[in-house]
């Protein structure tokens, strides 16, 4: 049970929020968007309020802000702004959980351990260190997260069960499945074991690929401490010290992107946070990946259901792309397929006529299908939301990079390189042909049922 103090302080805080929220969607609904710089003001004060609330609501506004069925698109805008950044942890708390992990004095595992943390974010604070002459990075859980953690969880379903008819049907489901997404993903980041298990994975898995994922000391890791390698490189936005380095950034932005491509269309798992803490370029080149609690993981249906929407969307195809966002589950059940039709056009009209900039194509994409389809029986599977926010930061991150990145032709070199699209358009020609065979069998059938319903309307006949 959530303790009643922190529901009333999160009620108290979030009343108003929620309150305005749904005047401005319904408003939205109505007028698709004027009088935005209205909506984004409030948007603003939603941002802060979470900031304010912690380390569940960072994540959950982040969740939040690849959700066009969840927020309208000024909501969005704002929210996609939102930076897990917080001020550091005395360190004499983290000295005592450190050192009940580990079992002995931080003096006695380690030959050197720098107090000031080096980073931080509301789940976390990493530290330099030395451990058998060899140097290292301690990342240690900030102490009493994981219990508040699981209060504001309670409290939140709780106001949820209470208020939740503040809100239209259909965003009262949508978020309550954004809030089973984020639990999902900040107990995962939360088990240090389980982020060394993915800096494992993912090392095999890009092995070949000149990548660098540090290695983890493993007989240190406890759940809540992680140990790995000290690997220096420079900041992937530091363009200065990229240049200096005679870096070609053009070609590093590429090489980004096809890395974090091939995770998620070839491999078991992939990074879901390529924020520029999260990636450096060591001196020979080679790209280092930093910070693996927070991966995501896609079947080979949901792969191909992808390829598959992006391909209808190049090809401006509405029934394609009806059908592939069917696929994906991110159609409501026993919705107007008329409606969502229609919706699908408008998204696809207007990603036409604004031409999909060279700025930001995925954004701009996800930002048109949100003015489009927000309001319509649509919601975004659980299993893509990582997928798509990883999709738009990593399109960010490049395009500081190189300004002239492009990411829709890198992502369809990669689909050819991959030979997925072929892959994919050979599932597509066998699923019309098993239709086709069942469309075949029905008329064939036909006949005999008209002749029985012709009998049994008239026996004497």
């Amino acid at each position: 049970m959530p303790g009643p103090l922190r529901e009333l302080r999160l009620a108290l805080k979030l009343a108003p929020i929620a309150i305005q929220f749904s005047r401005d969607d319904a408003r939205y609904r109505r007028d698709r968007g004027r009088d935005h710089e209205r909506y984004r003001r409030h948007a603003k004060r939603a941002v802060e309020a979470f900031i304010s609330l912690g380390p569940l609501f960072v994540k959950l506004g982040q969740i939040l802000s690849v959700r066009p069925d969840v927020l309208p698109d000024p909501y969005i805008a704002e929210f996609s702004r939102l930076q897990d950044e917080v001020p550091p942890e005395g360190f004499e708390r983290v000295r005592r959980l450190l050192e009940s992990e580990l079992g002995r004095r931080v003096e006695e595992v380690f030959d050197r351990f720098d107090p000031e943390p080096i980073s931080g974010a509301s789940l976390s604070q990493v530290y330099r260190a030395s451990y058998k002459g060899r140097e290292v990075v301690v990342k240690v859980q900030r102490p009493g997260v994981e219990e508040r953690v699981r209060e504001d969880v309670a409290a939140l379903r709780s106001l949820l069960r209470h208020f939740g008819w503040l809100f239209d049907p259909s965003i009262r489901l949508s978020l309550s499945s954004a809030l089973d997404q984020v639990e999902a993903t900040i107990y995962e980041e939360l088990d240090f074991l389980k982020e060394a298990e993915n800096m494992d994975r993912i090392r095999r898995q890009i092995s070949r690929r000149g990548v660098i994922v540090p290695e983890v000391i493993h007989e240190l890791s406890t759940r809540r401490v992680l140990v790995m390698e000290y690997v220096p490189g420079i900041k992937v936005t530091d363009v200065e010290a990229l240049d200096a380095a005679g870096v070609d950034r053009r070609r590093l932005a590429s090489r980004l992107a096809r890395l974090f491509l091939s995770m998620v269309l070839s491999g078991e798992v992939f990074h879901a946070d390529p924020h520029p803490g999260n990636i450096s370029v060591a001196a020979d080149g080679r790209i280092i990946l930093y910070d693996f609690g927070m991966v995501g993981r896609l079947d080979r249906r949901t792969r191909n259901s992808l390829i598959r929407l992006y391909r209808a969307i190049v090809e401006g195809d509405p029934e394609w792309t009806l059908e592939a966002l069917a696929e994906l589950g991110a159609v409501q059940p026993g919705a107007d397929r008329r409606a969502l039709r229609r919706a699908v056009e408008l998204m696809l009209e207007e990603a036409r006529g604004e031409g999909i900039s060279a700025q930001s194509e995925v954004e701009e994409l996800l930002r048109a299908a949100g003015r489009a389809i927000h309001g319509f029986p649509f919601r975004l599977p659980r299993n893509l939301v990582l997928y798509v926010r990883m999709m738009i930061v990593l399109e960010g991150v490049c395009k500081r990079v190189d300004p002239e990145f492009r990411f829709l032709p890198v992502l369809s070199s990669v689909l050819r390189e991959e030979g997925l699209e072929l892959e994919v358009y050979r599932e597509e020609i066998a699923r019309r042909v098993r239709k086709l065979a069942r469309s075949l069998d029905d008329a064939l059938e036909l006949p005999t049922l008209i002749k029985e319903y012709l009998n049994e309307a008239d026996p004497g006949d």
